[in-house]
């Protein structure tokens, strides 16, 4: 597999990611790194969602299934066609988690017309932590990585 790194930044949300939360002054300001990957020939788009360690806001795990469909729409994803993973660099225990995959099963709307993500999570296999971290090492120093 080949892939083209098209974005590397940092991703910022209030709250839980919501729409209406994001104009709120009085939540906490969150972010991770946030790099996109599209694969060559099958135009798969990976998304990573990478920790930036303590006071860094609402933790990804506790509001992906917000953020991601707005991330979607703002770099026009399809969700059908993309791979999620979080990304822990500083996790010390198995290494197998410190890529976690986010197993999309269905979209829906909330009350308030947010899209919404129904997922589950899984440790990633060794061949694609192999391509993840190369990912990282190839957009640098945004990261928070682990001393080696």
């Amino acid at each position: 597999m080949y892939f083209k790194v098209t974005y590397s930044a940092i991703y910022n949300w209030k709250g839980t990611g919501t729409e209406k939360e994001q104009n709120d002054p009085s939540l906490m300001d969150s972010f991770c790194h946030l790099i996109i990957a599209h694969e060559a020939t099958t135009e798969s788009a990976w998304m990573l969602l990478v920790d930036q360690g303590d006071d860094t806001g609402v933790p990804t795990t506790n509001c992906v299934e917000y953020i991601v469909p707005r991330i979607c729409d703002k770099f026009q994803l399809k969700i059908d066609n993309l791979r999620v993973f979080e990304v822990w660099p500083y996790h010390k225990g198995d290494p197998r988690l410190k890529y976690t995959e986010v197993v999309i099963s269905d979209i829906s709307f909330d009350a308030e017309g947010n899209r919404v993500l129904r997922n589950s999570w899984r440790p990633t296999d060794e061949q694609d932590a192999k391509i993840l971290d190369q990912f990282i090492k190839t957009v640098g120093d945004k990261v928070i990585r682990e001393e080696e």
